[in-house]
């Protein structure tokens, strides 16, 4: 009887475990999977001749979950043992491709009458860039969107982002109310007291031309802060 080679049994008993996995995705859907799992089945596809549960491991233990992994930069997933350029790009694409869906499923959700919604889209909207930027909603009576502006990169100040700017764009819109968002990078989203500062600074200057600035939302990974919510939109300034 002919002895199958070591590294063909090892293919196809690979195969028969993704045979499975796919499986049972289908059958139940990404929630039937664990966080080791989910990456073990996305980097079968990057390395089919390769143990790749091993390999997940070695990326959740490294980074710590699996936001930490989808977000990592390229120049640290290739650290890890076992993952090369291709995977790397393969995971970095896998995050960006659901922030397009997640982006374009919210594009159709025009109307936002609630800090969880507004909250949500800006989420989708700011999350994964690595610089600050600035963006405002503006929105007419019955809280349609009307366009979402990019303003400004870099922190939000007075020097960078004027007032007279964020005015400009609020009555280029028509809008009535508008929504200030920004993102922060680090993994706070807490506004800082300068943020709070700016803010009771252009809430002042929006009330001028009729404005309404119903809230400023601070963005960071997946997680945000509404200043409304937390009692700082009125908050006077100090000097």
């Amino acid at each position: 009887m002919t002895q199958q080679d070591p590294s063909q049994q090892a293919k196809n008993l690979h195969a028969g475990h993704r045979s499975r996995m796919q499986g049972r995705f289908l059958k139940t859907g990404i929630d039937g999977f664990s966080d080791v799992e989910v990456l073990e089945f996305l980097l079968g596809y990057a390395l089919p001749r390769i143990n790749t549960n091993e390999l997940a491991h070695r990326l959740l233990d490294t980074f710590g979950d699996l936001h930490k992994v989808f977000t990592a930069p390229v120049e640290q997933l290739v650290t890890v043992s076992g993952v090369g350029p291709r995977t790397a790009v393969l995971i970095r694409f896998s995050a960006a491709l659901w922030n397009r869906v997640e982006q374009a499923r919210l594009a159709g959700e025009k109307v936002f009458r609630t800090i969880p919604a507004i909250g949500k889209y800006l989420v989708a909207q700011l999350g994964d860039y690595r610089e600050e930027r600035a963006f405002l909603m503006c929105l007419d009576n019955s809280c349609r969107l009307q366009d979402f502006r990019e303003l400004t990169r870099g922190t939000v100040s007075a020097v960078n982002l004027p007032y007279r700017r964020v005015v400009e764009v609020a009555l280029l819109n028509n809008a009535s109310t508008v929504i200030l968002a920004h993102n922060h990078l680090g993994g706070s989203a807490l506004p800082s007291l300068e943020d709070v500062r700016y803010t009771d600074g252009l809430r002042r200057a929006l009330d001028l031309m009729d404005v309404t600035l119903a809230d400023h939302i601070v963005v960071s990974g997946r997680s945000y802060v509404s200043m409304k919510s937390s009692g700082m939109l009125n908050i006077s300034s100090q000097d």
